[in-house]
């Protein structure tokens, strides 16, 4: 019961995507009984390909099964069929899994596999295994999708010289199989394709039942020209059985089919190597860690093929990893031993490895290195001119100053509302005076003004305190929660006036209102959207509105408070102004850079107009269609107001950027998009 149950979710497994087979042979069968439909394969043949796969490839076992980290199989009459659910044609589902498919095409015999589809039309339409095959095949190979690679078709001659193959190749329908497309189509679903069923169909549709065959056959094969109008990629060899040599074509076979799998093999390796090393930032950042440790040529290549670019992955195969070892138990498998092998370092080796490196900043995910990541090489001062200005202005100590003089600036507003609560300015004033009403009230926005400048002070200084001992992206979020914050205060005081005004004093008028408030809240607001949006305008517009409203302050207030709003009003606007003037400056100077490096390539440039004139214009023309393209996508996304409501509910958002024209990530999810 324990072997069935295991088999049972071995099987399971398969389905999931979580194995690999790296040859799957389609071998003809032979109706026995016509009357009960009873199938047998044909066993000689293919148990003696079997055997020599095998033997030739045991010398290279390790060699080979090391690439994948799933349940490794050299052929698929290794794996457990206990699926009593599954049929042959089922299976060709697993093609997703596969390295190559080996069909084995025959003719002369009235159950051969040519013979069978030469009655396949329009009228006599019927699923047939070999035709389901080739079309999952053919998908997989014209899409590059699932693993599959390459096709090595065998041809047998069944009528011992008596039927040409080229005549019944010529016979065969130029219409496609409605049934077995549609059957392929739900196997490519069910083994892991994830498009939609239309797309799926109308790909496997324009395959006829005569290009199924031909495109399995390597490119020029036979004699006189055959119409395909679907172009195949991937490797494609063949094999011509030899009539009552069957042992013999079986060796020969299975050391053409070995060669052609150890070069996929070969050829996976080097381009996983390749890309780990040159064209993925992480991966060369684990190198240069295994480099400095003297393990690079123990562990570089099993780092690469199995994608390990940092160390929650790592962790997760030391102490969830599981390998399966050989056994001679499975009485459901057709082979003596399940191969399952794979080339591994030492255990103790990669939990070393975890253990003493789990805080290296190169092993950690993506995600958290972005909430730690400090853009520290940027000007003091233009660090509040950045296009990530609310994270680079908390790294840099002259724009934390600056940044530390603007919550002082909150601070003295918040002290000045402070006294006003210990005068007659506390209480609710009449319609058109500043006459307290009869029956005094306490004006409650009077009482949330200062708190509003005080937490408004604090937690700017808490911010830069954030961004120093944790990280800028904290320190962000803090400062945007403090803006909207604000927001709702001045909007509390707005609502508080406006009920006190019309309730409990004589009327909304000139002394009493909340209308001051709205200023304020268009004024936050329109920062807001500067920080969500265009932080590098962020800081010079909070300075100079800042700076104008302790001028007005100025105008409006009495006594000593009068010089020093002046002198706020003034920093303010003296701090926006040596940020446009140092940011002038670095622009000047970038500008003057730029334009002694281009002259090279403007001289390069016009050497390749003159020599490649054409072939620039029709470059320019291709750019030119597919940006008109485009612009029609984007304008046929207009907004409506039912988008504009699933906007704003999360439920839709345009891949079109009508603000920068471009088009957005699918996802924000920074470890995903990677």
């Amino acid at each position: 019961m324990g072997a069935l149950t295991q088999l049972t979710c071995l099987s399971t497994n398969v389905g999931r995507g979580r194995m690999h087979v790296f040859i799957i042979r389609l071998h003809p069968i032979r109706y026995r009984n016509t009357v009960c439909n009873d199938t047998t394969e044909d066993d000689q043949f293919s148990v003696l390909l079997h055997q020599y796969l095998h033997q030739f490839q045991s010398t290279k076992t390790q060699y080979v099964f090391k690439i994948f980290p799933e349940e490794t199989y050299l052929d698929m009459d290794c794996v457990p069929q206990c699926n009593l659910e599954e049929t042959r044609a089922s299976r060709a589902k697993y093609l997703w899994n596969c390295s190559i498919f080996v069909p084995v095409i025959t003719w002369g015999k009235e159950f051969s596999v040519l013979n069978e589809l030469s009655g396949l039309d329009e009228q006599n339409d019927r699923e047939i295994d070999f035709l389901v095959y080739a079309l999952v095949a053919l998908y997989l190979l014209h899409k590059r999708v699932g693993r599959l690679k390459a096709v090595f078709s065998m041809l047998q001659d069944e009528s011992g010289g008596q039927t040409s193959m080229m005549s019944l190749l010529m016979n065969l329908s130029n219409k496609p199989s409605i049934h077995n497309c549609e059957r392929a189509c739900l196997l490519l679903q069910q083994g892991g394709v994830g498009r939609d069923r239309k797309a799926i169909l109308d790909c496997l549709l324009r395959i006829s039942v005569k290009d199924a065959v031909t495109l399995l056959l390597p490119a020029g094969w036979g004699e006189g020209p055959v119409k395909v109008e679907m172009e195949t990629k991937g490797l494609r060899g063949m094999y011509i059985v030899k009539e009552k040599e069957v042992e013999k074509s079986a060796v020969e076979a299975g050391e053409l089919i070995t060669d052609c799998l150890v070069g996929l093999v070969k050829s996976h390796i080097e381009r996983k190597l390749w890309e780990f090393s040159n064209h993925n930032p992480r991966g060369i950042e684990v190198l240069q860690l295994l480099r400095e440790l003297g393990v690079d040529e123990q562990l570089c290549e099993y780092f690469a093929l199995r994608g390990i670019e940092s160390l929650d992955k790592l962790s997760n195969l030391v102490q969830g990893f599981s390998f399966k070892q050989k056994h001679r138990d499975c009485s459901l498998s057709s082979c003596n031993e399940v191969l399952t092998a794979m080339s591994r370092p030492e255990q103790s080796l990669l939990e070393k490895l975890v253990k003493e490196h789990k805080s290296d900043r190169r092993f950690l995910p993506l995600n958290e290195r972005l909430r730690q990541y400090r853009d520290s090489e940027v000007n003091g001062v233009l660090a509040l001119r950045t296009s990530n200005s609310l994270e680079t202005a908390m790294l840099k100590l002259p724009a934390r100053i600056c940044i530390t003089f603007l919550s002082f600036v909150y601070l003295v507003f918040g002290i000045k509302q402070l006294r006003s609560v210990w005068t007659e300015e506390i209480w609710l004033p009449q319609k058109n005076s500043t006459t307290s009403v009869e029956s005094r009230t306490v004006r409650i926005s009077m009482i949330a003004d200062p708190i509003i400048s005080f937490y408004w002070s604090l937690l700017f200084l808490a911010g830069i305190i954030l961004g120093a001992v944790d990280t800028p992206l904290r320190a962000r979020w803090l400062l945007l929660f403090t803006g909207y914050l604000v927001i709702v205060g001045n909007l509390f005081c707005l609502l508080s006036d406006t009920v006190q005004c019309s309730t409990q004093g004589t009327g909304i008028g000139s002394d009493c209102n909340g209308f001051s408030y709205i200023i304020t809240m268009v004024f936050v607001t329109f920062a807001m959207y500067l920080a969500h949006f265009m932080q590098h305008y962020f800081w010079i517009a909070a300075f100079f509105l800042q700076g104008a409203f302790c001028l007005y302050a100025f105008v409006t207030v009495q006594k000593w408070f009068r010089e020093v709003f002046l002198a706020l009003g003034l920093g303010c606007m003296l701090i926006a102004l040596v940020i446009v003037w140092k940011y002038r400056q670095g622009y000047k100077q970038t500008y003057s850079e730029l334009t002694a490096a281009m002259g090279d390539f403007d001289e390069t440039w016009k050497s390749v107009r003159e020599k490649d004139l054409q072939t620039i214009e029709e470059i320019n023309t291709r750019v030119r269609s597919i940006a008109h393209e485009l612009k029609e996508v984007i304008q046929r996304d207009k907004r409506t107001w039912s988008n504009y409501l699933s906007s704003l509910l999360g439920m839709h958002q345009s891949r079109y950027s009508k603000r920068n024209d471009k088009i957005r990530q699918a996802s924000r999810d920074f470890e995903q998009l990677f």
